[in-house]
């Protein structure tokens, strides 16, 4: 039934992102449209998309330098999640990584060190997107990210999902909201040790930075959005997180009521700052303990502007289908104005 209730809120998001918005082709352009142009650092050439969806906070405001540089994969050897005995070397990372790059770069299917366990928002052809992998030989996980200029205003090219969480949050991608999985994860850790129900029962995987040894800059320049007439930012084209391999010893159902309910009273307890879809929990093997693997920091994904609590997975999935039609079709010229300027009591800073 769950499953059922699953499908017909994403049948409703699909019709919903893939409508077109009808605009007769002499109606002027409005010169206070919100926009955004892009360029690797130190280019001329660049790209620009005019959308009234363009919010400051995740275009501007998701990428911390000295956080990011802070918590890089640091120099040494990295221990085994739960074999401290073993290690590897960043050194040895690196190295792999860059040659997974390079394949990449060849358009290969499959790779040397590496095996895919998601890529279904990664374009193979233009190189961009997330691609998530696993360390043939180590108990790690890379999730890669890569855009370009033209890619990076472009959700198009990426898949169903992009699309849906550009609209629904003020322009944002995956790249971006890449960006927050640590600082959010520092976050959640904090909130589990105030809850006695969970500080004993829930893990996290342990999670790092990792930049390509000469990387490149996207500089992304925006106008007219959140009421400042030009801002700016640079943000890395590619870079990966690094994180513990979670040994599965089994997911959590949708078909298990207690499962449900478990899922949704953290997330709750949480603030819904995690994505409650029931495949981020794993019980681990060696510990036994439910671990969050997924840390994006979800109302940044769905553009939340207010706190949010579910009392159960249809309530969540017809709030979601609902925030995207809106987002899509129904906001008025105030709603749109006002969207510039609210802040969300869950940005991250």
């Amino acid at each position: 039934m769950m499953q059922k209730k699953k499908c017909i809120a994403l049948l409703i998001l699909s019709s919903v992102a893939f409508s077109s918005y009808p605009r007769s082709i002499h109606r002027p352009k409005n010169p206070q449209l919100p926009s955004i142009t892009t360029s690797w650092y130190g280019d001329s050439k660049y790209h620009t998309l005019a959308d009234s969806h363009w919010e400051p906070y995740p275009i501007f405001h998701l990428f911390d330098k000295k956080y990011f540089n802070k918590h890089l994969l640091p120099a040494g050897n990295i221990s085994f999640r739960n074999n401290t005995t073993e290690h590897i070397s960043t050194h040895r990372i690196n190295a792999l990584i860059e040659e997974l790059l390079e394949e990449i770069r060849q358009c290969k299917k499959k790779y040397t060190h590496f095996t895919v366990l998601q890529k279904k928002d990664f374009n193979r052809g233009r190189g961009c997107g997330l691609l998530i992998l696993k360390f043939n030989n180590y108990p790690f996980v890379l999730k890669l990210f890569s855009e370009t200029p033209d890619s990076f205003i472009n959700p198009w090219c990426k898949g169903r999902e992009p699309v849906f969480f550009f609209y629904m949050g003020g322009g944002v991608n995956r790249h971006l909201t890449g960006l927050t999985r640590l600082k959010n994860l520092d976050t959640i850790n904090k909130k589990i040790k105030e809850y006695p129900r969970w500080r004993d029962r829930v893990s996290t995987p342990r999670k790092w930075y990792w930049l390509p040894k000469n990387p490149r800059w996207i500089l992304v320049q925006g106008k007219n959005i959140g009421n400042k007439k030009a801002q700016s930012t640079i943000i890395p084209g590619i870079y990966g997180i690094i994180a513990d391999f979670i040994e599965n010893e089994g997911g959590l159902s949708l078909m298990n009521a207690e499962d449900r309910k478990t899922a949704l009273n953290l997330c709750n307890d949480l603030g819904m700052m995690i994505d409650p879809h029931i495949q981020n929990f794993f019980i681990e093997r060696e510990t036994k303990k439910l671990v969050i693997v997924d840390t994006e920091h979800f109302p940044t994904v769905v553009g939340f502007k207010e706190e949010k609590k579910f009392s159960n997975y249809l309530e969540w999935y017809l709030s979601l289908s609902a925030k995207c039609a809106k987002s899509l079709f129904f906001r008025t010229k105030d709603e749109r104005k006002i969207a510039q300027a609210i802040r969300s009591p869950y940005e991250l800073r």
